[in-house]
């Protein structure tokens, strides 16, 4: 018996197409923005850092936290200002990487702010 192994290239393009989310942050207003289901890493990072900029007029310290693909984001923050985010396979694992993250950069009451996969529409939990 002979087996084969057929192996298929996908083009590059392929490999770059979604759906994608990404998550952008003001560290002035310490606001998190999250958008999903885009088809490039580049139109859901111009999108979340609009949503940032339209919101906080155009805040130069807007700046995109994190991407995805195919996953979960989430972003995690503390009340002295500390931030983290993570991504995951699901709500739940990037909710704690995130979690981590924060607690790794300082902060010491590191709660969730906002996850969502992609695809799939956001869904925000509110800071305590």
């Amino acid at each position: 018996m002979i087996a084969t192994l057929t192996l298929i290239a996908l083009p590059a393009a392929a490999a770059q197409e979604g759906p994608f989310g990404a998550i952008a942050y003001s560290t002035t207003y310490r606001n998190s923005y999250i958008v999903t289901d885009y088809q490039t890493q580049a139109e859901a990072e111009a999108a979340a850092l609009k949503s940032c900029r339209d919101d906080t007029k155009n805040d130069p310290s807007c700046a995109v936290a994190l991407w995805f693909k195919d996953a979960c984001g989430a972003l995690a923050k503390a009340s002295d200002g500390s931030w983290g985010t993570g991504w995951g396979s699901s709500q739940d694992l990037a909710s704690r990487y995130a979690v981590e993250t924060c607690r790794d950069y300082g902060g010491t009451d590191c709660k969730m702010k906002i996850v969502a996969c992609s695809p799939g529409g956001a869904m925000t939990i509110p800071a305590n």
